[in-house]
Parts: structure tokens; sequence; C-alpha cells
């Protein structure tokens, strides 16, 4: 292990630049170096997570990048999954020397030959924070940190100068619904018994705002999904521990101390408010993202106008009627009418699929009744979408 140093909301939208800091990054730096790993079981989830999403990814990343370490998550998972991706050097940075020491104990002998582990202490805030060559990353990870961020266009465009055409930038932030319990009670106990509101739950951008800064920032086909986790806590004290824990405090560089009397307030308006079963529960909101460094090899919407096929030859009756056989059949697989329905306008639309690929000179291997790789009704009513998030 080789250890440099580096030359040492929705917050607003991310096409306007912050004139002024929002958070304290040396009390955040202090907050790291006290975490319990044992409270940090949501930043374990994530990085397996986001593991998960790399493995669709089919290349190899020989450097990876990893910004805001906190505990070291992400390359504890791939230690655990033994899941290396043609990893060859692995950068870890975090904002506090302290955490990083301690990551390193906790790893360095499990770092497999012929992988060069490297740490770097800096602030993703500052100009050139990494010192590192542009174009010489492969991929870049960052796991629940960047929400800490005062300039995320700022931080975002680092990223993409350090990233290698064609590599990508893959993280997790804590999206605006994060913690809205706490957040709706310290702010009706404070309203009510001091008559206006101090922050005392950080910022956090949405799935729009994440969209927009990956897209402002320079990176091409963003793509974006939600994760929410409910925890169950005995009181709303517990789940103050539990942020403290995990790193998670808030650190306004303007903050108000919260007076006994709105602790109060605010710990009985939420028993009241969301208390069940002896039980209160405190929501995180996760977003995963991925965006990729341009690249001319890159996928793009043809021009307006070139499309061969009309739309309305997407949406049949035959169509249709064979979705309303499939949900038929899958609410009653076992009857055998709609079982061979189903499968009748299976084979008619596949015969009248072909006929018309045929007459338009497309090659129809694959499509035909002999191939092996299309979808039985069965298959096909298995797939049935589930119900969406509730």
């Amino acid at each position: 292990m080789s250890q440099l140093k580096a030359p040492s909301y929705t917050r607003v939208s991310p096409t306007r630049t912050l004139q002024s800091k929002i958070f304290n990054r040396k009390v955040k730096a202090l907050q790291r170096s006290r975490i319990d790993p044992s409270a940090c079981h949501l930043h374990r989830i994530c990085a397996e997570q986001l593991l998960d999403r790399r493995s669709f990814i089919k290349r190899e990343t020989p450097v990876v990048l990893e910004v805001g370490a906190h505990g070291g998550w992400y390359f504890k998972a791939m230690l655990k999954a033994q899941n290396f991706g043609g990893l060859k050097q692995y950068i870890q940075t975090d904002i506090s020397e302290d955490r990083l020491n301690q990551n390193y104990e906790e790893i360095k002998d499990l770092i497999p030959p012929g992988v060069e582990f490297v740490q770097i202490c800096c602030d993703e805030e500052d100009e050139n924070p990494f010192g590192l060559p542009d174009r010489s990353v492969d991929m870049i990870c960052s796991n629940l940190s960047m929400h800490w961020c005062n300039d995320l266009e700022g931080t975002m465009g680092s990223f993409r100068k350090t990233l290698k055409r064609d590599g990508f930038v893959l993280m997790t932030m804590f999206g605006g619904n994060t913690l809205y319990e706490l957040r709706s009670c310290l702010s009706m106990a404070q309203t009510d018994t001091l008559g206006g509101v101090a922050p005392h739950v950080s910022p956090m951008v949405d799935g729009a705002g994440i969209s927009t800064l990956l897209l402002q920032s320079g990176f091409n086909l963003p793509s974006i999904d939600l994760d929410r986790h409910v925890l169950m806590y005995e009181s709303p004290f517990h789940v103050m521990e539990h942020i403290s824990a995990m790193g998670e405090s808030a650190c306004h560089l303007i903050k108000k101390p919260l007076s006994r009397d709105v602790l109060a307030g605010s710990a009985a308006l939420y028993d009241h408010l969301y208390k069940k079963n002896h039980l209160i529960p405190a929501t995180f909101e996760i977003f995963y993202a991925i965006g990729w460094s341009p690249h001319p090899s890159q996928a793009s919407p043809l021009e307006r106008g070139s499309a061969t096929v009309p739309l309305s030859s997407i949406s049949t009756s035959e169509h249709k009627d064979l979705r309303k056989a499939l949900d038929q059949y899958a609410e009653n697989p076992t009857d055998p009418a709609l079982q061979s329905n189903a499968e009748e306008l299976w084979r008619k639309l596949r015969d009248d699929t072909v006929a018309t690929a045929q007459k338009r000179g497309i090659d129809t291997r694959g499509l035909d009744s002999g191939s092996t790789t299309t979808n039985s009704p069965e298959q096909l009513a298995a797939k049935k979408p589930a119900p969406p998030f509730q």
C-alpha cells in the first residue's frame, strides 16, 4: 500500500453555481474518523448493490478510483465477492486520513496479489483534488458520500476530467425523501416553539437533479434508479444515535443547536404521527446513478424522420389480445383453456411477425417456428412485471 497526500439540495438546481458553502468539510472529516462500522449496514448494502450493477457492464476496469470511501465498503464488497473485473490498481480517497488508516488496517492482509492499493487523503471539492493525470481512470465509484459536497457540479467535472473516454462513474446518494419523518417533526417542533425553522437535516437531491447534474457535467447516457429502506427504531433518539454512528450527522457551517424543548416536542410528534407496534420508522431513500464519459462509439439518437417502421405497427390488436390472454393465464395458470388460447394467439402473432419481416427483406432467423430462443406462453406469463413499489 502506498499512501499519498493530495494538495491539501433538492439542494439547488445544478444549473446554478453555489455562491456560499453549506457544509463544513472539516467537521465531516472528523465525523468520518469516528464512525462505528457495525452501524453502517446501509453503506454495506449499497456497496454490494453497486458491485451488482457493475457486474452488468461486461468490460474490465484496471484502474478504479473510489471517492469518499467512508468505511471502504465498495472494496470490501469486491473482496467478499472476489469480483475484481480485471483490477490492477485501486485508488481509495477520503477527506479523513484517520478513516483511511483504519480502512487499510482492516483489509491489508486481504489485498489480492497483483493489485496495487493506493490511498489519497483529499477533499474532492478542491481543484485537481486527486493529483492524477487526465484520462487515467477506467471507473470512478462513490458510495453515499456525494451528498456532502458543496459544489456537486464542480466535483463531477473533476470526475469527467480524470476518467478515460468511455469510462464511467457509478455512485449512490441519499435522496430528498431521506428521513422525511424526522425532518418534518423537527420543523413542526421548531415552528411551534421558536416561531421559525433552522436546518438540522442536510438538503438532498432528487432523481431529476442527479440526471441533470450528470448531463450538465458532460456525462452521457445517465441512468438513475431508486431504492428505499425503512428501518425501525425504538425512539427518535435511537434514530439520531444511529445517524451519528454512521457519520451522517449534519455538518452545516451555520447551525443553531437544538434546545431541549424542540427535542422533546419533535420526539412527541414523531411518536404520535408514526409510532406503530412500539416502533417508529425512518426512511432512507437511495439513488443509484451511472454516467459515461463521452466517446464516439456510444449510442446516440437517430436523426429525426429516419425511422423505417411506423409506430402504429408496434401496437396491434394481436399484441393486445395476447397481452390480455397472458394476464388471464398468469392469474389462473392451471386453467387449460386459458393456456391453449394464449398458445394459439402467441403462434399467430409469431407467424404474422415472421411474414411481415420476410416481406421487408429482414433476416428472420430466431423468429421462425423452429427457433429455440422464442419464449413460450408460460415463460412470458412468468415474466409479468411485479407491482410498482408502494
